[in-house]
């Protein structure tokens, strides 16, 4: 029995392992089915991402624009647009550089700010202009649009890229443009507050208002100036004026006194010349061309220049060039002529002095300088200037009214020159006299009303009275008496006046 019960359960025992083995077999072919079934899946995924990627390059190869994938600051893909944008011939020179390498210095960090901040899931921007640098080592700017993605399970960022390099530059001139006339208004507007003095010229009168008008003009432009005007009228001062308001203000003012130059070295001083051209050359000399280049060459006495010298610098206006004494090698310079003269160009022009033609390059802005007659009411602003320039900080720095009568009235040829000229002369011996180069015989002198006083022997309050008197006199019939012109004109209120003429005796009927 018990043999038989044994036999039992060895049966009972091996059908369960039988059981067991089935089920574990069972189990493990499904295991293998799974396995299998994911190593399925996985292999059509990436066959799907390859095909993805593969219809993704070929859609980024035929777009104009550059198109890029950066993770980790790095370049993982670049298209054939960026690759040929940036001067190389395949990707490979690209791929695994740091994307902040291609940008211009100065504007590197800020682009890998963005990226950083793109990267991380931070707010930044995800458009941008920066200046590049191709292969060759040229730049130009480029303007790019950032897209967060997912690139094997890590975020990336996808950009494309664009040549903005015309635009920007329209845009940078466009500035500078508005730079120019905003700095333009601001000149507008000082010469407007102080339209008494314009740089070193002085004078409120209109003619001088036209001038000042014609200065800023001729300023913002960079073509040829004409200066006319009598001897004395300050045509320098003018041309100074246009060079110094002027984009060519940092650079030189050459002047030149073209009546000056013996005929013979014309050539060579404008020109220059090299060692050895000539007896006397021992070296290499820069002519008024060289030294005026990027600046201002002022021609003064333009129409003493010789003919054939007139058609040499026409050659040069008209950017052909110019040959030192000696040399055989063409050079350049970027100049602007202001000319100046006191003859009449057309009656040069009409009597074979001066080439028609050269006339006519000169002739462009006319700028006409008027002689100090025209503009009296400039008077006593150019005596307090000049007297201020010459009188010792002690002196006194007003004239007398008979003094400043005779000025009034004399015609001055020699213009602010002459009147500079005779102040100086005043000032050093008190005595006031005008000279006509034309008619010496003319000339005329008007002594200080102060010596008068000392010949009668006044004491200080009889001679401060008596001038006060003498004063007030002239000054009310400058006035036609009209009182409160008058103490305008004094300084005072019309109460003292009136005390004065009340003590003075004048004519208070």
């Amino acid at each position: 029995m018990k043999h038989i019960e044994a036999s039992r359960e060895l049966k009972k025992t091996h059908a369960e392992l039988q059981q067991r083995v089935e089920e574990r077999t069972a189990e493990s072919v499904k295991a293998n089915d799974q396995l299998s079934r994911e190593i399925e899946e996985r292999k059509r995924v990436e066959q799907a991402l390859m095909e993805s990627e593969e219809r993704y390059r070929t859609l980024t190869e035929h777009v104009a624009d550059g198109v890029t994938l950066v993770q980790n600051g790095k370049f993982l893909f670049v298209n054939n647009a960026f690759v040929s944008m940036f001067g190389h011939t395949n990707a490979n020179q690209i791929l695994g550089k740091r994307a902040v390498d291609l940008i211009s210095s100065g504007f590197d960090q800020g682009i890998k700010e963005i990226y950083g901040k793109l990267e991380l899931g931070m707010s930044g921007e995800k458009i941008f202009r920066a200046p590049c640098i191709t292969r060759e080592g040229r730049e130009f700017w480029v303007e790019g649009r950032h897209n967060i993605i997912k690139w094997k399970g890590m975020p990336a960022i996808l950009t494309t890229v664009r040549d903005i390099t015309e635009t920007r530059l329209q845009e940078i001139a466009i500035q500078e443009e508005t730079e120019r006339l905003r700095n333009e208004n601001i000149r507008l507007r000082s010469s407007i507050k102080e339209r008494y003095r314009f740089g070193d010229i002085i004078g409120k009168s209109q003619p001088m208002q036209e001038i000042y008008e014609l200065i800023l003009k001729a300023a913002n432009s960079d073509v040829n100036v004409i200066i006319y005007g009598e001897s004395g009228t300050g045509k320098e001062m003018v041309a100074r004026a246009i060079h110094d308001m002027s984009n060519r203000r940092d650079k030189v003012f050459v002047a030149v006194n073209c009546g000056a130059i013996p005929e013979t070295l014309l050539e060579s001083e404008f020109f220059g010349y090299k060692k050895g051209a000539f007896t006397g050359a021992n070296m290499d000399k820069h002519g008024y061309l060289d030294l005026a280049g990027g600046g201002t060459l002022f021609l003064d006495e333009v129409s003493e220049l010789d003919l054939n010298l007139q058609v040499k610098l026409l050659r040069v206006i008209d950017g052909r060039g110019y040959t030192p004494v000696g040399s055989n090698k063409a050079k350049y310079s970027d100049f602007r002529i202001i000319a100046a003269t006191n003859n009449n160009l057309l009656e040069q022009v009409n009597k074979n002095l001066m080439r028609e033609d050269f006339f006519y390059r000169m002739h462009v802005i006319p700028v006409t300088v008027p002689p100090l007659r025209e503009r009296k009411e400039d008077i006593p602003l150019l005596i307090e200037h000049f007297l201020k320039l010459h009188c010792d900080s002690k002196e006194r720095k007003s004239l007398p009214v008979n003094i400043f009568e005779a000025i009034d009235n004399h015609n001055w040829p020699g213009n602010v020159r002459e009147l500079e000229n005779v102040l100086k002369r005043y000032v050093t011996i008190q005595r006031l006299d005008f000279i006509n180069p034309r008619d010496p015989k003319a000339a005329n002198e008007v002594n200080d009303s102060g010596k008068e006083l000392l010949q009668k022997n006044a004491g200080l309050r009889n001679a401060v009275e008596l001038f006060e008197k003498d004063y007030i006199s002239k000054v009310l019939n400058q006035n036609k008496w009209h009182r409160g012109k008058t103490a305008k004109t004094l300084g005072i209120p019309e109460r003292t006046l009136y005390r004065k003429l009340k003590q003075f005796n004048l004519g208070l009927s």
